[in-house]
């Protein structure tokens, strides 16, 4: 299951309707999947079947098979024939809203769906907006020259990261040159132990040159 980041408080609203299952425009609180109304999350509860369990086999074999779900209840990527339940709250606005991932984008990540790679920094930018205030445990990302949406740093492209800062379901791929970068652990790899082997299908999405097992990860031969 991936790890929930937990975000700030989110403010008690009036109700104004039921939600659609869609994105909401309105709510009493927004809430991610862990149905907790004051917290609110990135990730969903699941790796993408609606009913908790974890797959085997990859969800998706390209970004196009993935759809953000965003409604009163949840902000997260899954297959686009993930079924959740419905939900019931409303909400003055989406989830993924309330969490400040404006035009956040979903892809396809070592055969699962999760949101796409971002580009972190804390600018400058091109354009006049002012820079968005990120929850604790989320960066500033920088898209078409202006602030992109507050990400979990995984989704940072390059990283760095470190063995323990990715998350559960997440691995940190070091490369001899030095850099290092968050990718997710496939639903083939058994026990969500990462090994070169069952990683071997996704290797061109974080890894140029050749694979090696490592302790408790994998190394990517680059040559560095």
């Amino acid at each position: 299951m991936r790890s929930l980041i937990l975000l700030t408080t989110l403010s008690a609203a009036l109700a104004c309707g039921p939600a659609d299952g869609g994105t909401a425009s309105g709510s009493e609180t927004s809430t991610a999947a862990t149905g907790d109304p004051q917290t609110a999350s990135t990730q969903p509860t699941s790796t993408g079947d609606s009913t908790g369990g974890v797959p085997t086999a990859p969800e998706c074999q390209e970004d196009a098979d993935c759809a953000l779900f965003n409604d009163c209840c949840r902000c997260t990527a899954a297959p686009k024939s993930a079924q959740f339940p419905e939900c019931d709250a409303t909400c003055l606005q989406s989830t993924c809203d309330a969490l400040g991932l404006r035009d956040v984008q979903v892809a396809c990540l070592s055969g699962r769906c999760e949101f796409a790679r971002v580009t972190c920094s804390d600018g400058p930018v091109a354009c006049d907006e002012a820079k968005p205030q990120c929850a604790e445990g989320t960066v500033n990302s920088v898209k078409d020259s202006c602030w992109g949406p507050c990400m979990d740093p995984r989704y940072c492209e390059g990283g760095p990261c470190t063995a323990d800062s990715c998350g559960d379901g997440w691995t940190c791929v070091d490369s001899q040159s030095g850099a290092s970068t968050c990718a997710p652990v496939p639903f083939e790899c058994s026990g969500g132990t990462p090994t070169c082997a069952c990683l071997q299908p996704y290797l061109d999405e974080f890894c140029g040159g050749a694979c090696s097992d490592a302790a408790g990860g994998v190394l990517c031969e680059d040559g560095g």
